[in-house]
């Protein structure tokens, strides 16, 4: 307490005194005791008042002792359980979280990872992918800005996410490595990796690319098998050595069946080779009789053209030619799709016979757009008076019915050009897009679609599409974003189906490693998305196991995980509840797990990730070394630290009552003796 707080409080106490004797002792006509008993309650009284008034603190310190975290991550992929360390891992898992001195000096959390991070919950090494840099990353987040160390469990092989031994750099915390498994190096051949297109055209040649290494101290000689079920598509002979130890092969395959063809690569093993389930890879092609056509119809030259072409031609079935409306017209029955870039008075004949094939088309238009000729060559949209340039931008809607598709948004996007002038459209249409200038939105679309006459048409209302798909590189080093975007559209305006209320979209085929889903989208008699719904999604194996799950709603679409299916060829039905609609399909899970193709935990990738953490690298029965480094490191101490708080020395609401009680006696007594 304060020397001026306690001559306030002393003040306060002489003030009351004072008042009180001065009320009772000199002035007062009352007998002697019922003066003293009146003076003492006003004397508490006034002195009460005078400590609410003065309200004396005092400085209250309390003190904690803050142990360093230790994080003990572990390893959950299908990986250690090849290996045969699944049991030991547990176990030095356990003993490490359960160590009393350990405990006595750390605060210990146990964490595991596999192609996710999370808290340790229960431990199946089942996982099919190990991203090893995702999990550091986890605990950097939660623990960046406390003293603490990692432990991690593992063999160090990463088959998923960045070079997490360049990672530990930035971390700010060190990194204990333990290397789980048997370093001994044994003479292994192994396809490290396949490449091939997920589809090719029927009677056409598509390549396969492959890579393959040896480890080992001799000269071996091995052939290389492609099969195609039980027949022989391919072989080659093959030489390796300690100098000659990789070697990337591309072959050529001959699509001759229409549907998916299932391929296996084969190594032919060595004599003593211990590992064989790295030298054999099944992939699969799906062989279609024709690809989708676009003709890209412009008189202009633009960077627009160009990311147009590389978005639609992703997907390899797809052919785009550019041209001019000249070269056009009397060709246009050979594609699927017709884009109009800019049209003009120059595109008469094209839409003319457009008209006359009742073909679809995506019109985009911009700056170098004729709008009095698009106003009077077809009546389901126009743009009045347009003229000069206007930079607007869009944002996403996430409701848009045609096709199933994460929203992104694209409101961060660059501005696109487009002439002023608001764009009316006379047919039911559904937005894709909305524009909107300075984030205020005008009442025209920047991306809409329609059907009409049996016609589906798109329409673009903005240049500079090359600048969407740029940012999309530059902010993902990918361009899936944009590119999907437009695949869609194309997808959708291509195809002639006629418009169901229950849309299903998978793969023809995949991989075990990989995420396996289906989507879904059910429409109204309207033909809005209707999320009110239940969708149930029932799949059958060959053996006849059938299996039914719901599907979730997410975004505009519902969705089904079927990831962790065994290898197989699955037959599914898509239904909604009370509807009677259904959708059914078929897809093959090929089995496919690079956790089996590593069985040498990677020691220089650990050893790197402790050097570049400050950390120490450990092996997996050095247990007793682990818990002594860790104890003898004197940057994981605990601290005590203080805190000082400032707190009233008597409780605002007991003086507050006393105030009360006090002047409550002091009234009821004057009332007994009849001085009020």
């Amino acid at each position: 307490m304060s020397a001026t707080t306690l001559l306030s409080l002393i003040a306060a106490a002489v003030i009351a005194f004072g008042l009180s004797a001065y009320m009772y002792g000199f002035k007062s006509r009352l007998n002697l005791r019922l003066r003293w008993i009146l003076g003492i309650l006003r004397f508490m009284t006034l002195l009460t008042l005078g400590v609410l008034l003065v309200n004396p603190k005092i400085k209250k310190e309390t003190y904690t002792t803050q142990k360093p975290a230790l994080n003990i991550l572990v390893d959950n992929s299908s990986s250690l359980e090849n290996l045969d360390r699944d049991s030991l891992v547990t176990n030095l898992s356990n003993a490490l979280s359960t160590d009393t001195e350990l405990m006595e000096r750390f605060d210990i959390t146990a964490y595991q990872f596999d192609q996710s991070f999370g808290p340790l919950t229960d431990l199946n090494y089942q996982g099919v992918t190990t991203n090893i840099a995702d999990g550091l990353r986890g605990l950097e987040t939660i623990y960046g800005d406390q003293n603490a160390v990692t432990v991690l469990l593992s063999d160090g092989n990463q088959t998923l996410g960045s070079d997490y031994a360049s990672l530990a750099s930035r971390l700010k915390n060190p990194v204990f490595p333990v290397v789980m498994g048997d370093t001994t190096q044994f003479e292994d051949l192994r396809i490290t990796r396949l490449n091939a297109n997920r589809y090719a055209y029927q009677d056409n040649e598509f390549p396969v690319e492959l890579s393959l290494g040896y480890t080992g101290t001799g000269a071996v000689n091995s052939v290389l098998i492609i099969r195609k079920g039980n027949q022989v598509v391919k072989r080659q002979s093959l030489s390796f050595d300690t100098q000659a130890n990789a070697q990337t092969l591309q072959v050529l395959l001959k699509a001759d069946q229409v549907g998916i063809q299932t391929y296996t690569a084969e190594l032919q093993s060595l004599s003593n080779e211990r590992n064989t389930s790295n030298n054999r890879q099944q992939f699969a092609v799906e062989v279609i009789d024709q690809s989708t056509r676009v003709a890209v119809i412009t008189t202009i030259q633009h960077p627009d053209l160009g990311a147009l072409k590389k978005s639609i031609t992703t997907l390899k079935q797809r052919e785009v030619k550019v041209m001019e409306p000249a070269q056009a017209v009397g060709n246009l029955d050979d594609y699927q799709l017709v884009i109009l870039y800019q049209p003009d008075s120059r595109f008469a004949p094209v839409y003319q016979e457009l008209s006359e094939l009742k073909k679809n088309r995506w019109t985009i238009t911009g700056l170098q757009t004729d709008w009095n000729f698009l106003n009077d060559v077809q009546l389901r949209y126009a743009k009045i008076g347009a003229g000069g340039e206007d930079q607007v931008s869009a944002e996403t809607n996430r409701n848009y019915p045609i096709f199933a598709m994460d929203p992104v948004d694209f409101s961060g996007y660059p501005p696109l050009i487009t002439q002023f002038g608001n764009l009316d459209v006379f047919v039911p249409y559904d937005e894709l897009l909305s524009q909107t200038i300075s984030g205020i939105f005008t009442e025209s679309p920047m991306l809409f679609s329609f059907e009409a006459d049996g016609v589906r048409e798109a329409v673009w209302d903005a240049q500079d599409l090359w600048r969407w798909r740029a940012h999309n590189f530059i902010e993902t080093r990918g361009f899936d974003q944009f590119d999907d975007l437009v695949a869609n559209m194309v997808q959708y305006l291509s195809s002639n189906k006629r418009r169901s209320r229950l849309n299903v979209s998978y793969e023809s085929f995949y991989y075990s490693n990989a995420q396996i889903g289906i989507q879904a989208q059910y429409f109204n008699e309207n033909y809005q998305f209707d999320p009110e719904v239940s969708l149930n999604l029932t799949y059958t194996t060959t053996d006849g196991v059938s299996q039914r799950l719901p599907m979730l709603l997410k975004n505009n679409y519902y969705q089904a995980n079927l990831d962790g299916l065994a290898a197989g060829v699955y037959d599914f039905t898509v239904t909604v509840d009370g509807q009677g609609i259904a959708r059914s399909g078929q897809f093959t899970i090929l089995d496919f797990s690079v956790e089996d193709q590593l069985l040498t935990p990677d020691v220089l990738k650990l050893t790197a990730l402790a050097e570049n953490s400050q950390g120490s690298v450990f092996y997996e029965d050095q247990l007793e070394e682990i818990k002594s480094a860790l104890i003898a490191d004197d940057r994981f101490v605990p601290v005590q630290k203080s805190r000082q708080n400032v707190v009233p020395l008597i409780s605002l609401k007991f003086l507050l009552g006393l105030l009360g009680l006090l002047l409550a006696i002091e009234w009821f007594t004057r009332k007994y003796n009849g001085l009020i």
